[in-house]
């Protein structure tokens, strides 16, 4: 500990305050002392120091070591203390000179009451009692403290960010999941069955490759999807897990707002049969569409082919539709009257639902585009006696109907 030192020029009187003294004195202090006296001095946890004040390895910093823990000084950081298992890691990585830099904070309890962390200049370190202390840097804790750090789902970190088998990426693992980065895809988080999945082909050396997103919602429905460089997996309670490797891109004009089922509902539904062909629905746009003439559309037959010059103005609206997207066109009615049409103009593909259409009719629709036909089974998607009568939700596909899905030029491989 440094003397205490008065300004020979200082002349103290007898009634001088003695907070006043207390304070000059504290202020002359090494800011490492100031902070050891802060935490209780001698008798503080720390203990007593073992080492004197000395410089660090790198030139720029200072450090005091006690009993219990350290002391580290940088001018842009301040003082801070490190122990514990915390400091035993830091210190398994290089002190100051690592990658993590000095102490930002001292060793603080998490929100959550359990664990505890310090922060660095390059990352963080996080320790709890079940598992002990690792640390996150870099994107990948941007990530995780974007999720809410160990309060997340995530919880805490199981390994410090360790380099990928291919030799690209880097990861994290925590107990409630991953967080994988590489240089093309960022960082993104994958937990649960999804992850389990993934595992199980192999990680980033699957045919999937890295995470392009969070695990998400689908259509603010029950199930849940990772998209992955090549393909996405997909999870609900009825499907299961599910690898989608092709996509169907869908563009949404509205004439008419649905009123039986939302469109997020509907969409949810074709992706629970679709993700059983291994197919991802992607909702490309939407679009409001104010052309009242056409609100009650003549469909004519509704036969594969053949369309009425409604059907063709109608189909006419492809608004940032690409070559092998398809559209959806939400009325009030068709003429005659049925749930949906599929037909639709060459080079135009598409079909029609009316407003108080079922659940699975957007699905039912969209098969037929996509080449599958009728079948008198309830518990199939492409029943033909009316989806309101389907029996089984989710309806079923067939490996012969999937496979004809796939192999249409509307299904996109990812």
């Amino acid at each position: 500990m440094s003397k205490f030192r008065i300004d020979p020029n200082i002349v103290l009187e007898k009634d001088l305050n003695l907070k006043a003294i207390e304070a000059i004195r504290v202020f002359q202090l090494h800011p490492i002392t100031q902070k050891y006296w802060a935490l209780g001095g001698t008798s503080g946890w720390l203990g007593t120091n073992t080492t004197t004040i000395k410089k660090c390895p790198d030139g720029v910093g200072e450090f005091q070591h006690y009993v219990n823990g350290s002391i580290y000084y940088h001018p842009s950081t301040g003082a801070h203390e490190v122990h514990g298992l915390i400091r035993a890691r830091w210190s398994s990585l290089g002190w100051e000179r690592s990658f993590l830099g000095y102490p930002k904070t001292d060793e603080t309890k998490t929100l959550d009451g359990i664990g505890r962390y310090n922060h660095f200049q390059g990352g963080s370190i996080f320790w709890s009692p079940s598992t002990g202390a690792w640390e996150v840097h870099g994107s990948i804790r941007n990530k995780y403290s974007s999720l809410g750090w160990e309060r997340s789902f995530l919880r805490y970190p199981l390994t410090n960010e360790t380099t990928c088998p291919d030799g690209v990426g880097r990861f994290n693992h925590f107990q409630g999941g991953s967080i994988y980065w590489s240089p093309s895809t960022g960082a993104h988080e994958v937990h649960g069955l999804i992850r389990s999945h993934w595992a199980s082909l192999g990680w980033e050396r699957s045919f999937l490759g890295y995470p392009i997103s969070d695990e998400l919602v689908v259509f603010d429905g029950a199930a849940r999807i990772s998209h992955f460089q090549h393909g996405s997996i997909y999870w609900s309670s009825t499907a299961g897990v599910r690898v989608l490797r092709e996509r169907v891109r869908v563009h949404v004009k509205i004439l008419e707002t649905p009123t039986s089922f939302t469109i997020n509902e509907q969409f949810a539904a074709m992706q629970e049969v679709y993700a059983v062909a291994g197919i991802r629905v992607d909702c490309a746009s939407t679009e409001n569409l104010n052309i009242p003439s056409l609100n009650d559309v003549d469909v004519g037959g509704c036969t594969m082919g053949s369309v009425t010059s409604e059907q063709t103005t109608l189909f006419g609206n492809r608004n940032f539709v690409g070559t092998d997207d398809v559209v959806v066109y939400y009325v009030r009615s068709t003429v005659p009257g049925y749930n949906g049409c599929a037909a639709h103009p060459s080079g135009r593909p598409g079909c029609v639902v009316v407003r108080s259409a079922s659940r699975w009719t957007l699905g039912h629709e969209f098969g037929h585009v996509l080449g599958i036909h009728h079948v008198n089974n309830n518990n199939r998607l492409m029943t033909g006696n009316g989806t309101f009568n389907i029996t089984n939700p989710p309806p079923d596909l067939t490996s012969g109907e999937s496979s004809t899905m796939r192999s249409s030029n509307l299904t996109i491989p990812l």
